[in-house]
């Protein structure tokens, strides 16, 4: 599929061309990810969750074995309708897959889908909102898992894995997943997600919360020329160096109070004294209408106040994503409890959530209509295939 300047609506086939089967095999073949496998290919695999994800609301092994060995679904992606598999198979097979192969194709369809909009529109969304989410294993059935937070005196037992995601405003276009312990601290693992989509995609801005509040992560990404947005928490100790702006002025619904260029002061040595960071950044100080102080921090030098708070609130969009993977993708429970099963299940929904999103919005509808209209037109697309093969004899299909 090319860019196109002027499309206004897409239908489910043209989204589906845009990973051809050639593409699938040369992707397949370059991973190694058909070694020593007789019916659970890449192919097979790929499209197997992609129709389970987007048929079921509570989509799980089972359901993807039942899917797999359904004639609708063999005929459609061209499968050998004398091949059957067991859910306990299709568990064993995400648990040794090779992960490479779910995730070249996630970048694939990032890089084809995104040529969809026109530079002016991607022009708009050089802005990258950076967040991370958790979903909890309630049995802890989990083989590795952050736990988090009490109940009461007792530590929770459930086990967690952590999804930090990168969202440039189309499309979701890096993710890590995160399940030590360790790796809970925001300060870790949203800098490790930035830099490594920095390091593809140059000239983006970072919008992340207030999660990341080590001193230091400011200095390296300063460091690094990597441009963001972020907030601090009221009662921050800095020092100014220049001020830019005393203001007493609205800039959308909050007031202007101060912009400055300051030092921001860090705590070494287990907190008993402080020092002031390397880099100089941009704070300004503004006010909402309940009276409370806000703190928006940022290396963005030659950006007005009001474009700098504008972009911080665009950080919502990401919350929003999470929202509807969530609750309209499945993704609040696992269907594989190893590292390998989780990764590629979370490719796989990242990717349908990029087919449903290009689909929304050039057709103009909502997130539930989106992937309930989706679905309509894949099943008539079967439909037409199969009316088109059989000239009118079901039972040349269905035997």
């Amino acid at each position: 599929m090319h860019p196109n300047k002027s499309i206004k609506n897409i239908t489910v086939k043209e989204l589906l061309s845009v990973i051809p089967d050639e593409k699938i095999s040369t992707l397949a073949a370059n991973t190694h990810v058909d070694y020593c496998t007789k019916v659970l290919y890449g192919r097979s695999m790929f499209y197997m969750i992609l129709y389970s994800l987007l048929e079921s609301d509570r989509t799980s092994l089972r359901t993807m074995e039942d899917i797999f060995n359904s004639v609708k679904f063999k005929f459609l992606f061209n499968l050998d309708q004398s091949k059957t598999v067991r859910y306990s198979s299709i568990s064993e097979r995400l648990s040794i897959m090779d992960v490479s192969f779910f995730e070249k194709l996630f970048e694939h369809f990032y890089n084809q889908l995104s040529q969809l909009y026109s530079q002016q529109e991607l022009d708009k969304y050089n802005l990258v909102r950076v967040d991370s989410t958790m979903v909890a294993e309630t049995s802890s059935r989990l083989s590795q898992g952050m736990r988090v937070g009490k109940i009461g005196n007792k530590k929770v037992t459930k086990k967690q894995a952590k999804f930090t995601v990168a969202f440039e405003g189309i499309l979701p276009c890096n993710v890590e997943l995160f399940l030590d312990q360790s790796q809970l601290n925001e300060c870790l693992t949203i800098p490790q997600v930035i830099k490594d989509h920095a390091h593809k995609y140059k000239q983006q801005v970072y919008v992340f919360d207030r999660g990341v509040n080590k001193r230091s992560v400011f200095d390296e990404l300063q460091s690094d020329t990597i441009d963001f947005v972020t907030r601090l928490n009221p009662g921050a100790s800095y020092q100014s160096v220049e001020v830019l702006e005393q203001g007493d002025r609205l800039i959308g619904d909050l007031k202007l109070l101060k912009d400055e260029i300051v030092y921001l002061y860090t705590r070494v040595n287990n907190r008993k004294t402080r020092e002031l960071t390397r880099e100089t950044f941009r704070l300004i100080t503004t006010e909402n209408k309940d009276g409370e102080t806000l703190l928006f921090l940022t290396n963005l030098k030659g950006e007005t106040a009001e474009n700098i708070t504008a972009l911080y609130r665009k950080r919502w969009d990401i919350e929003v994503f999470f929202r509807f993977i969530k609750q309209e993708l499945n993704f609040s429970h696992f269907m594989s409890t190893n590292e390998n099963g989780i990764k590629i299940i979370l490719y796989m929904t990242l990717i349908l959530s990029m087919l449903l999103l290009i689909y929304k919005r050039l057709n103009n509808v909502g997130y539930k209509t989106a992937k309930r209209r989706f679905g309509i037109e894949l099943d008539e697309l079967i439909i037409a295939l199969i009316v088109r093969f059989c000239g009118g004899d079901p039972s040349l299909v269905f035997r």
